[in-house]
């Protein structure tokens, strides 16, 4: 009776090669919500398309995956850490106990968000009621854990010694949430980016407490440099508590709101000089003022606060949902000298700061236009629009206009809209387009907008067919004049912009151009293609509705 071949064993997970398990595990790889996004709902309650579904079924895989197996967990447990989100106080505390305990694993962590203000009163009064609850659940700190292990215990002593005579309505408790993360940060030492959720209410304190702790860093690591912490932070994200935005907004805040609101980042100044390697900042709802803390009545001058500029060190800027105004940007630029990219899409409310007397058509004094010539060196990439500036054209430049920009040799990708370099529609048949870019340009997105288009803004979303019909008939004079400079444009493109790569037109109110079942977006545009084609530029244009 011939021999009955043996079987391979069948495979398990232990005789897996480990880079086929890597691979694996890279797809579960957290990647946070953009800035702005509110902190999720229960788990059980999400939906697959809300913007933590992924992260959270991401997590959850990972850990379990921690606790398949010994050499799972080795592998897995790095991931899980890599990327931390804080959306409640439970998670803040019991992730600084895990960072007391057992250090080592700080050292996995690159992201970190914190999606709660740390001076709302609900904030402060949860950590409050958790800690009697957890504080006794602390261990010692591990051999070895040197300046920072000693400071973290003292923390929990004296917690653990005032906690029954701290009272919240008396403000003895106000500043611990805000200790919790310097804690937590100062653990992590490999940290790259941070986002935090800070203010958008007088209603509640800045993080001031947040940014003296900060700065006495140094001190607590003059004797161990080398492991002194936020010496790999790049990247530190603002994000304006979008709760209370949303409240704000469906007029449901219960807090007094001043005239204007929003995040202040130049309350930060201290922060940002505490992470030397700090080179982009992110910013949701800003309340649009960008000038020094010098600048505002009743300023004290205090050691800690650094001399302006006080955004010295960043080179790149992305202001989401701001309300900053060209003069705004004209502070920004002053306090952020070697600012390489300015990125800033507008809120779009109604909330405009003082007033602009000069009616002529010259640049006032605090002028984009002239920020960008004289403050602006550096910059490469430039991104800014409105929806409407009607009356504060001043504040651009000389009719309304970025004049600057064809002077600035440094420029290499550019998002504009055609109201900034024009003014008006009628000025299109001035001055070629060519002759208003910068020299050096690589990339440029021309945005199809006009002040005068503000009046649609309203109505837009509730056009039916008809309405869309008679915008699109109307606006036949403009498009024959848009497709004419566009087309002198391909024409004259080489004649001075010799690096042009990519050229994109963006169509901010679609009917303008489009007419269902009739007309598409592209019909326009195929003899402009052509020619840029022609040229070696490459053409295309889309449709993004405001």
């Amino acid at each position: 009776m011939a021999d009955t071949p043996s079987r391979s064993p069948a495979p398990t997970l232990e005789t897996v090669p480990p880079e086929i398990i890597a691979l694996i595990l890279d797809f579960l790889v957290l990647r946070p919500p953009e800035i702005g996004e509110t902190r999720p709902v229960a788990y059980n309650q999400m939906i697959v398309d809300e913007p933590w579904f992924e992260f959270t079924r991401c997590r959850r895989g990972l850990h379990s995956a921690c606790r398949a197996s010994r050499r799972l967990s080795e592998m897995a447990r790095p991931q899980l850490y890599r990327v931390v989100a804080v959306w409640d106080e439970t998670a803040m505390l019991l992730f600084f106990r895990t960072l007391y305990n057992k250090p080592d694993y700080g050292l996995w962590t690159r992201y970190l968000s914190c999606h709660m203000t740390l001076t709302c009163s609900s904030v402060i009064r949860n950590i409050r009621e958790l800690l009697p609850k957890h504080i006794h659940t602390f261990g010692w700190p591990p051999s070895g854990s040197g300046a920072l292990g000693e400071a973290s215990r003292h923390f929990l002593s004296m917690l653990l010694t005032y906690l029954p005579q701290m009272v919240i309505s008396e403000g003895d408790f106000d500043h611990v949430p805000q200790s919790l993360i310097y804690f937590i940060l100062m653990y992590l030492t490999k940290v790259e980016t941070v986002l935090l959720q800070v203010p958008i209410s007088d209603d509640q304190e800045e993080y001031h407490m947040l940014s003296a702790q900060m700065g006495h860093v140094k001190n607590l690591f003059r004797d161990d440099p080398l492991n002194a912490p936020f010496q790999h932070l790049h990247t530190l994200l603002l994000q304006g508590d979008p709760e209370l935005l949303a409240e704000i907004e469906e007029g449901e805040c219960g807090c007094d709101l001043p005239e204007v609101w929003g995040a202040q980042p130049r309350r930060y100044g201290p922060l940002f000089a505490c992470f030397p390697k700090l080179s982009t900042l992110e910013v949701s709802s800003d309340d649009g003022v960008w000038t020094t803390m010098l600048d505002e009545p009743r300023f004290f001058l205090h050691a800690d606060n650094p001399p302006p500029p006080f955004l010295a060190n960043i080179r790149h800027i992305y202001l989401h949902n701001s309300v900053a105004y060209p003069g705004d940007l004209h502070h920004l630029l002053l306090n952020a000298p070697r600012l390489e990219t300015l990125y800033m899409s507008p809120r779009g409310d109604d909330s405009l700061r003082g007033s602009v007397d000069d009616n002529s058509s010259n640049a006032h004094p605090e002028a984009l236009d002239i920020a960008l010539a004289n403050h602006a060196k550096h910059l490469r990439n430039l991104d800014v629009s409105w929806e409407d500036i009607s009356g504060f054209e001043s504040l651009v430049g000389p009719d309304g206009r970025l004049t600057s920009l064809a002077e600035m040799r440094s420029l290499r990708n550019v998002c504009v809209q055609m109201a900034l370099l024009y003014g008006t529609p009628a000025a299109v048949l001035e001055t070629p387009l060519v002759e208003l870019l910068p020299p050096n340009l690589v990339e440029l997105t021309l945005e199809d907008w006009w002040w005068s288009n503000v009046d649609l803004l309203d109505t837009l979303p509730e056009w039916k067919a008809p309405e869309k019909v008679r915008h699109y008939q109307a606006q036949h004079r403009y498009r024959m004049s848009a497709l004419r400079t566009l087309m002198q444009f391909a024409r004259d493109v080489r004649s001075r912009l010799h690096h042009l790569q990519k050229v994109v037109l963006l169509c901010k109110i679609p009917w303008t151009w489009i007419l269902e079942g009739a007309v598409e977006l592209e019909f326009h545009f195929e003899n402009v293609k052509s020619m840029f084609l022609a040229q070696g530029v490459e053409f295309s244009v889309r449709s993004d509705e405001v």
